[in-house]
């Protein structure tokens, strides 16, 4: 039964004792005490008491708050049931906000929010984001609190029971009240107005007058600050994308609901997460020896999601004479994460670092709950936490699950991995206690010189998993790996480094995945803190791959080594990935690009944002140029059989554009190999990898045999799907938008083209409208052609001129989730065609392109 504001007024005293040892007669300050992993007085949020309408009240009112009046409307609302009363502290709460913003919206729904501060700002954000994306912001956020399985049933292979208990298992919430409390004023204010306009915007459209897809769902509620920071902290970390591999786990001779019944996929799903598998990009910062005007430029093209809660939502901010930025953010969090200002811009790529580091235990013979740390044994915790779970009646039963976590963090379990009598494998997160994204990603947005933006890196170290690239008006270009990995020291690095020729788990796991395994019984693992760094046991900013230059520094997705293939850099720890080793097509693909090795800066070698956008959209495939040759000699001599094909393959232009015909059958070809095929030789490449000539090695066609045989298997896919062998993308590849079909250009990994879009099945999004069923063996095409799930999505060219920055943007998949706004699908058609869009960033600029404008004051919702 849930309790009442009834108990509220004889346990708030308690409850102040407790948790806020100072209260003034009109401002109740918190002490937030929970630890990373331990339990916590606020976790509970399905039994909701005084801590969740207090908190609520506290982390909405700041040091405004009011104790007194507080426990005064306690008392007048102790008889009301329980939703009556958190209505009323809702409505308490919100009667003593003053927000005042304005929103302007362009020809495409960007909006243009201007406010006085930063907690103005966060509600014109919150609310204009909700009109867009009110379904996919509270998805995120029912995930957040550890609610799927109650809104949404268990999930296929229980994955919702098993996200939420790693939700609550590692708790999030507690770790997100600690990050909460050390977040500046100006910061927690920008959450509370966040939170408050996007209440406002649930109680306008509460039921079923929400139009877009969730409309009328029970998880489409209020939210409070403390649910936005749990999503921030979610996003940052690894350990809760790895839910399958963690709630799997079970000690040996046990039993445990979710681990009798999970198979490998949902472990193969975590292992893919670790990677942040279908998160990508390009990034390019051109400094003022590369470009024609002398200025910075920088192309930012991260490949992200194109449903679900990690798209992109783009808008321009600002707070006169504080803030001015405009760029993009992951949907439900404020502010902009990759973007620009008046002096600079940057953008973010997925970093090959490791930010987990895998851990063997040894354990107890006598007891499989401990395990040896040096000369002494450690418990292994068990942690079992309570999940409401709906079943297909409508009927939510408590489901209780334990998970199990050492001092290095939970163990879990992989293929190759399981938890037995003599190991366990434990994991630990580098962004554990990474609380201050948000505050770094505001002062890289208010950075006015490039000093400026390096110091807000080097101040906060939160960047969880990405590198930064950037460039600025007086023609710098920069480079950072400054994700967060864990500071191990030599003797352990030089360590592991020998246990990959006698440790095949560890070889297996670094030559496949990249990860990092080291014995967790031996001291000398564990990571060691520094004082210069915020985040205990990690990096500190010195020791961070970092490169500045006057031509261009540039990353897609590999390590930092040839991030200026100029100046390749070493040196730096193992957990930011292999130098002098082989890269992928794509980053070989960019290199030629920014060598001008197509011409496309021109006879001068100096880009400028048009050439730049043509170089991205060319749409080359570096796999077609290298191998088409030999394959097309070894297809001819095959006879009569293969001549069809042969002659597609003669013609085709080695293009990922939508009138290139043969493209999907050397995709169908090329995609027979595995995807380390594509970087190492082998299989797929004859010659070997050569570190002086990195951009053109590995090469030439291998075994001409397999080749001949996955040609064959490709014609038989391209003929099962009803196509003729010369189709087309333009036939074949597409966004699929509420049902309608839009023909998309680009390529995938395994075709080394730099614009990235990758197919996959969208059945599980509600705004796909399609379902697409695999044909025959292909990787990717379906029933539905190649259905585009994630890939170039938020795209910007950005140069500088004396009046400021001038950029033209792409939103691929458009501003909108909303299958009835006008913003759903405008951008895709522009993708599609190639078209970018003038970003309105000056004032005059941003007033001759409106569209409407509206002003927003929480006055008006009383």
């Amino acid at each position: 039964m849930r309790p009442t504001v009834g108990r509220l007024t004889p346990l708030f005293t308690k409850y102040c004792d407790r948790y806020s040892p100072t209260i003034s007669a009109k401002v109740l300050t918190f002490a937030f005490t929970p630890l990373l992993f331990t339990s916590s007085a606020f976790a509970d949020i399905d039994q909701p008491d005084l801590s969740d309408l207090l908190e609520h009240a506290q982390t909405m009112q700041g040091d405004q708050f009011d104790a007194q009046a507080f426990e005064a409307l306690s008392k007048r609302i102790e008889s009301l049931p329980y939703d009556a009363q958190q209505r009323q502290v809702f409505d308490w709460v919100e009667s003593h906000n003053s927000y005042e913003v304005t929103v302007r919206k362009g020809p495409y729904g960007v909006p243009h929010i201007q406010a006085a501060d930063y907690g103005a700002l966060g509600y014109g954000e919150a609310y204009a984001a909700a009109e867009d994306h009110v379904c996919n912001m509270a998805l995120s956020l029912v995930q957040a609190r550890g609610e799927s399985a109650r809104y949404l049933g268990a999930g296929a292979n229980q994955s919702n029971i098993a996200k939420d208990a790693v939700v609550r298992g590692l708790n999030l919430r507690g770790q997100a009240q600690e990050a909460f409390a050390a977040q500046d004023s100006e910061v927690q204010a920008w959450l509370a107005g966040y939170t408050s306009g996007y209440n406002r915007y649930i109680r306008e459209h509460k039921g079923a007058r929400n139009s877009s897809w969730c409309s009328g769902a029970t998880w489409v509620r209020e939210v409070s600050p403390m649910d936005l920071m749990t999503r921030m902290v979610m996003v940052a970390q690894t350990l809760p994308r790895m839910s399958g591999a963690i709630a799997a786990v079970k000690p040996p001779e046990d039993e445990d609901v979710v681990a009798a019944n999970s198979d490998t996929k949902l472990q193969l799903a975590a292992l893919d997460a670790a990677s942040l598998e279908g998160m990508g990009s390009n990034g390019w910062a051109l400094g003022s020896e590369y470009t024609e005007n002398g200025r910075g430029m920088l192309l930012a093209n991260p490949h992200y999601p194109w449903y679900g809660e990690s798209r992109f939502w783009e808008k321009h901010l600002t707070i006169p004479g504080k803030l001015d930025i405009y760029g993009a953010q992951l949907l439900g969090s404020p502010g902009v994460s990759i973007g620009f200002n008046k002096a600079l811009g940057w953008t973010h790529t997925v970093s090959a670092s490791q930010r987990l580091v895998l851990y063997r235990l040894e354990l107890d013979s006598t007891n499989p709950l401990r395990y040896r740390y040096g000369a002494e044994w450690r418990d292994i915790d068990a942690r079992t936490v309570s999940i409401p779970v709906v079943d297909d009646s409508g009927v939510v039963k408590a489901h209780s699950h334990t998970i199990y976590v050492s001092e290095h963090g939970p163990i879990l379990t992989m293929p190759g991995m399981a938890w037995d009598k003599k190991y366990a494998y434990a994991a630990r997160d580098a962004n554990v206690g990474n609380h201050s994204l948000l505050a770094q990603w505001k002062a890289m947005g208010e950075a006015t010189d490039l000093d400026e933006f390096i110091d807000a890196h080097r101040t906060y170290n939160a960047m969880p998993w990405v590198n930064t690239i950037a460039t600025s008006a007086d023609g710098r270009a920069l480079y950072l790996d400054n994700s967060t990995v864990g500071n191990i020291s030599d003797e352990s690095q030089a360590t592991w480094r020998a246990s990959l020729k006698g440790d095949p788990l560890a070889a297996q796991l670094y030559g496949g995945r990249r990860m990092v395994l080291l014995n967790g019984s031996d001291p000398k693992n564990t990571w060691l803190d520094e004082s210069s760094t915020p985040i205990s046991g990690t990096v500190p900013f010195d020791k961070r791959p970092r490169i500045e230059r006057k031509d261009y520094v540039f990353n897609s997705n590999d390590s930092y080594w040839l991030s200026s293939p100029r100046e390749p850099l070493t040196g730096y720890s193992i957990l930011y990935g292999p130098t002098e080793s082989a890269r992928s097509l794509r980053t070989r693909m960019n290199i030629r690009m920014l060598e001008n090795e197509y011409g496309d800066a021109g006879d001068d070698g100096r880009f400028t944002i048009h050439e730049i956008q043509r170089a991205l959209f060319s749409n080359r495939g570096l796999t077609a140029e290298i191998l088409l040759p030999s394959l097309v000699s070894a297809c001819r001599n095959e006879g009569e059989e293969l001549d069809e094909a042969c002659d597609v393959l003669e013609a085709y232009d080695g293009s990922l554009n939508l009138d290139s015909p043969g493209a999907p059958l050397f995709r169908e070809w090329i995609t027979r190999y595995d995807r380390l095929d594509t970087v190492n030789s082998g299989k797929l490449f004859k010659d070997s990898f050569d570190v002086t000539r990195p951009a053109t090695t590995p090469a030439g066609l291998a075994e001409s045999e397999q080749a001949i045989q996955s040609l064959r298997d490709a014609v038989a896919v391209v003929g099962e799907a009803g196509l003729p062998l010369d189709a087309s993308l333009r036939d074949v590849q597409f966004a699929w938008r509420a049902g309608e079909a839009i023909a998309v250009h680009g390529g995938n990994g395994f075709e080394g083209v730099a614009n990235l879009q990758m197919s996959g099945n969208p059945s599980a999004s509600p705004i796909a409208g399609v379902k697409a069923t695999k044909v025959a063996d292909s990787r990717y095409l379906t029933d539905n052609g190649y259905a585009v799930v994630h890939g170039s999505s938020f795209i910007y060219t950005l140069s500088f001129d004396d009046e400021g920055p001038v950029a033209e943007a792409l939103l691929s998949y458009s501003q909108s989730g909303n299958p009835h706004s006008s913003h759903f699908a405008d951008q895709t058609s522009l993708y599609a065609d190639k078209k970018w869009r003038e970003v309105a960033f000056h004032p005059d600029d941003v007033a001759d392109n409106v569209r409407s404008i509206r002003v927003l004051r929480s006055s008006d919702d009383r």
